[in-house]
């Protein structure tokens, strides 16, 4: 259980405070929905489209997305990773690491 949250504040007098993966995730699939060039995986059998990763209190996200066809690679990829970031940062105040983002595919 201990791996399925990120602490965010050591422990006090009135507790620790921690966030669960799955909102760091949901918060990144928000992120590329954002941006009109990006499209989220959806949830697979046996692949996640969303890795969250976290050792020495350092946050790594990796995500999966596919491009429009015919829209700016590397542009697009630069707009989900600065949203990420910003969303991230924004909504918990953690400021990651590295995010990674994989292009999979394109969306026709």
């Amino acid at each position: 259980m201990a791996q399925d949250y990120v602490v965010l504040s050591d422990r006090t007098e009135n507790g620790r405070i921690a966030i669960n993966k799955t909102v760091l995730e949901s918060i990144v699939e928000i992120s590329i929905k954002e941006i009109e060039n990006a499209a989220a995986l959806p949830l697979a059998a046996f692949s996640k489209p969303i890795t969250i990763k976290t050792a020495n209190n350092v946050l790594d996200i990796e995500a999966n997305i596919k491009v429009v066809y015919g829209a700016n690679v590397n542009a697009t990829c630069e707009l989900v990773q600065n949203k990420i970031y910003e969303n991230i940062l924004f909504m918990t105040g953690i400021k990651p690491h590295d995010i990674a983002v994989n292009v999979v595919g394109f969306d026709v």
